[in-house]
């Protein structure tokens, strides 16, 4: 696939300008650049630019010798982010008067960790290797004085690279590695975007899991829904189907806006023929006729046109990076969405909540409540504890079968259930990524390439190996008992799988193949490759054994060689000598013994005293053995991939051991979460009822952060959809209103994941979704102020919660003026109250004449406020200093007390009494005569909203309007 930068400026930019992280937007369907200016070039300069002509989008990494070079703007671009020197030479690759590319070089042995710093900072690496070596060359090749043949064997971005060049260099230089290199994994998602019907469809794709996401919506004018996808899925590449002018603005926008610095766009044209680009696709990652049919059939029947594209793009893209055949896994595909089985969150609410991400400290987890529940051991339980937490359960069953798996784990000791912790203790302490490891095992036996090493490989299999051993040697009968003594069905459905994939026995006749002694030993990765199979045991390691017989009849012919050489030289106890590399060496005194020699012998190398020779029998026994040599190295390699190909045939058997000990492992990191503190009890889930009733509850996050609330008040909760659905929330700033309502949502997430919750006890129904809308702040790149962000997420909200939502709103109105304000917190609030579905809503406010509302709907308002006290109030004219006591009780605050803030805050006294005085002053003025009239054509507004039925400029223009009619 040919690819072209759109904007070359950023590529080429003077060499003086330090790198930044930032996204490179590229359109792949553009032909290669023009060629550079002809000049006088070496042959290894000659080879870099018919390479780079087609790979125009990649940062070109050539291997020469045991240094990779990177060459002209490359050069300049790696020199700048790894900090290393840039000999001097042209940087422009079309320009080449000179006759000279500047270059810098590293160290084949560091590539991967240069590698990695390239790729975070955003650009596509392409690594070019020596395909032959000088042995093959000089044996095989007519042009034995030649070039190097070189080509590109790896291409990599921040998403697809899994540390495969981690042994890259000398097979003897020694790097510690681990299954594990700290990655959770991003995703590379392509977007096809509809005009009729207006609809998005998604495919996703974690290359380091095998994971895939796909989706189908329809969304808004601020494209909420794909914003909330992007909250969970994070891509760092992105393939947009159409040409730019195609996609909708609105889609662009938000794209754009969620772009961190690093995020590559692509734009890629939609395929002519669907249908021939689907069978061409697939015919490229399976060569089996009957899978191709299968394989066809599963997507062409589960998906529609616009999530194929979005498939044939994905594979032609990955193609490149030798991954596409992650798409022959389908039991890895699965629905973003399934409303009947999980809770809707939508990208607001997650980042009002901090699941994920702490919006203080971005570069931080700690307090949010991923941070508080994660105490997974292993990488593949950490991943399945975010899906988890960003998917909340609406089946009573399963919630409560996740409850039921605590009550377990924290009642009788049980020792299967202790042994298979162990286990993944181990699991975890050794780093071993199963998951990833056996992702890569499938992209290596398709690609013939090396993604995994032979020790992480036996390391893997080891593994499973102990699991089932372990499984397998306690027998049936504590398997019988166990499932009589817990509840959890989850619980005992790991344990039952477990135990009957025990039962296969291929895993241990893979692991009869390898020499466990040679598999570990990376210290010596040619030793390790020649000794990593028991010999004769399987028909693939013929082709070894008959290349080490090969060399034995050739270092025979040496030994008889160096006899003759004894017997000629008169040394009988002469030896083979190796210096720098160079074996079979003759050592000869320097003086009459060298001048005697004849005159064929070849001076390989020598010293003062001595000198080093290799006659013309040992030269070419010599490049025999070294020919064997690097095909017994090739025909290990061959050997290993046909390993990995019958163990990649058994991936569905190792993924599904995979998932159930990462259910272990999340239902292991719940227990703990629910027993690191005390008064963590089980939620009682009602089935029919719309109830949070909550005794002593506290904030989860605020009670764990490390400058511990020892004082931390707890609070009642209690909102019912039969009474005081809609809670009205006053009281002075930095009183806890925030904190108090995002304490209810996060308890009901809690209980809805199936986790213990900090209370005295808990009675909560099961909500189908919670919708948040607070704070203020502008949207730049979206091109909005704060005052239409508010209404547009209204707005979306209005027209998706259901019977079973929870609605949380913090200061609706405050983006614009007082009256304005009033007038649409009102008009909201009303809405919310007299709607059909009436949805448990949480409202914080301060406007004191909301509390009206309690009168007009008795059974279905109620007024609370954070508690306080006043204190050194001597008369009515100064302003009181008060304490907040942080507690939720019945009542409104008509004093906001948001001078309170200001002394705390520093401002002088005199200033604060000023401000106290205008604020009385004010109280006066502001009135409900036209508020009722708003709220009727704002609720009308609304309801065009909800029936998509108006734009953004309509919605616009009718506020401006509304604004009108509340002046006073």
């Amino acid at each position: 696939m040919q690819v072209e930068l759109i904007n070359h400026k950023d590529e080429e930019s003077d060499s003086s300008t330090p790198p930044t992280k930032r996204a490179k937007s590229t359109n792949l369907n553009k032909g290669t650049s023009k060629k550079p200016t002809k000049a006088k070039l070496t042959p290894l300069e000659s080879q870099f630019i018919s390479l780079k002509l087609n790979h125009r989008d990649k940062l070109l990494a050539v291997q020469v010798g045991y240094k990779f070079k990177f060459f002209a703007d490359d050069a300049a671009i790696a020199s700048k982010i790894l900090n290393i020197m840039l000999l001097p030479g042209t940087t422009k690759f079309e320009d080449l008067k000179n006759g000279k590319f500047a270059y810098c070089s590293i160290p084949d042995n560091r590539l991967h960790i240069h590698l990695q710093r390239l790729l975070n900072y955003g650009y596509k690496v392409a690594v070019i290797k020596q395909t032959e070596s000088a042995a093959i060359k000089n044996m095989e090749s007519s042009n034995k004085s030649g070039l190097f043949e070189r080509k590109i064997t790896g291409v990599y971005t921040k998403a697809t690279y899994m540390g495969d060049e981690i042994n890259t260099g000398d097979p003897n230089f020694y790097v510690k590695n681990s299954g594990d290199d700290g990655q959770l994994g991003d995703y590379i998602l392509c977007l096809d975007e509809l005009n009729a019907p207006q609809q998005i469809s998604i495919v996703a794709v974690q290359p380091l899991t095998g994971d895939i996401i796909h989706d189908t919506f329809r969304d808004n004018i601020t494209r909420d829904e794909l914003e909330t996808r992007f909250a969970y899925i994070t891509p760092s590449e992105i393939l947009v189907i159409n040409n730019q002018s195609s996609i909708s603005k609105e889609t662009l926008k938000c794209i754009k806006s969620l772009n961190k610095g690093t995020m590559n766009i692509m734009h890629v044209k939609c395929p002519s023929d669907l249908e021939e680009e689907f069978v061409k696709s697939f015919e490229k990652i399976t060569t089996d006729d009957n899978d191709l049919i299968q394989l066809s059939q599963y997507y062409q029947v589960n998906f529609s046109a616009s999530v194929l594209s979005c498939v044939c793009e994905l594979i032609k893209y990955l193609e490149q990076f030798k991954l596409a055949n992650v798409f022959t896994i389908t039991s890895n595909v699965n629905n973003f969405v399934n409303s009947r089985k999980f809770m809707l969150l939508p990208s607001h609410t997650l980042q009002a909540l901090e699941i994920f991400r702490n919006e203080t400290d971005p570069s931080s987890e700690q307090g949010t409540l991923a941070w508080l529940l994660n105490h997974t051991r292993t990488k593949m339980g950490q991943r399945l504890l975010k899906k988890w937490i960003s998917m909340p359960l609406i089946n009573i069953d399963a919630i409560n079968s996740r409850l039921d798996a605590i009550d377990d784990l924290t009642s009788d000791f049980n020792h299967l259930i202790d042994a298979l912790k162990n286990q993944l203790n181990s699991i975890g302490k050794a780093g071993s990524d199963l998951e990833k490891l056996l992702i890569k095992v499938h992209y290596s036996s398709t690609y013939n390439m090396e993604r995994i090493t032979r020790k992480d490989l036996y390391l893997m299999l080891k593994c499973f190996d102990e699991v089932f051993r372990m499984i397998k040697n306690f027998g049936e009968k504590p398997l019988l008992e166990l499932k009589a003594s817990v509840k959890s069905d989850l619980l005992k459905g790991i344990f039952e799988e477990l135990y009957d994939l025990s039962k296969d026995g291929n895993l241990t006749k893979f692991l009869k193949l390898i020499n466990p002694s040679e598999a570990l030993n990376d210290r010596n990765v040619t030793d390790q490759k020649i000794g990593f199979f028991h010999l004769g045991q399987d028909p693939m390691t013929d082709d070894i054994s008959k290349e080490l017989e090969e060399i034995s009849k050739v270092e025979q012919d040496l030994n008889t060689e160096l006899q003759e050489i004894r017997k000629f030289l008169k040394r009988p106890n002469l030896s083979y000598v190796t210096n720098l590399k160079e074996s079979h060496l003759i050592e000869v005194r320097n003086g009459k013994q060298v001048d005697s020699l004849p005159k064929d012998w070849i001076k390989i190398s020598g010293t003062k005293s001595v000198s080093r020779f290799r006659n013309p029998t040992i030269i070419e026994l010599h490049k025999r053995l070294q020919y064997h040599n690097e095909l017994l190295l090739k025909n290990c390699d061959i050997a290993f991939n046909k390993f990995l190909g019958m163990i990649d045939n058994h991936y569905r058997f190792f993924n599904q051991a995979v998932k159930q000990l990462s259910i272990f492992d999340c239902l292991l990191s719940f227990t703990a979460s629910s027993l690191m503190n005390s008064n963590y009890v089980r939620p009682k889930i009602l089935p029919d009822e719309q109830r949070i009733e909550i005794k002593k509850s506290r904030n989860p996050i605020i009670e764990n952060l490390p400058h511990s609330y020892s004082n931390y008040v707890a609070n009642d909760i209690n909102i019912s959809y039969l009474k005081e659905r809609v809670i009205i929330i006053t009281g002075p700033n930095m009183g806890g209103k925030s904190s108090y309502v995002k304490q209810v949502a996060l308890l009901t997430i809690m209980c809805q994941i199936g986790c213990f919750i900090p209370c005295e006890s808990a009675e909560v129904g099961i909500f189908d979704s919670i919708f948040i809308r607070m704070g203020a702040s502008d949207n730049i790149l979206k091109g909005k102020s704060t005052f239409m962000i508010e209404m547009l997420e209204l707005a979306n909200i209005i027209s998706n919660f259901t019977d079973k939502s929870l609605i949380i709103l913090d200061e609706i109105g405050r983006g614009t003026g007082t009256n304005d304000g009033i007038a649409i917190a009102y008009s909201i609030l009303k809405y919310l109250i007299e709607d059909p579905k009436k949805p448990l809503t949480l409202f914080i406010t301060h406007y004191p004449s909301l509390h009206t509302l309690e009168n007009d709907y008795p059974q279905v308002v109620g007024n609370y406020h954070m508690n306080f006290m006043e204190k050194g109030v001597k008369n009515e004219k100064e302003w009181p200093e008060i304490v907040f006591l942080y507690t939720l009780v019945k009542g409104v605050v008509s004093n906001l007390y948001g001078l309170n803030v200001a002394k705390l805050a520093g401002i002088p006294t005199d200033v604060i009494q000023q401000a106290y005085e205008v604020s009385e002053r004010l109280k006066s003025i502001v009135e409900m005569e036209n508020i009722n009239k708003f709220s009727l054509e704002f609720c009308k507004l609304i309801q065009m909203i909800k029936k998509n039925e108006v734009d953004e400029n309509y919605i616009t223009d009718k506020l401006i309007e509304l604004s009108r009619l509340n002046k006073l």
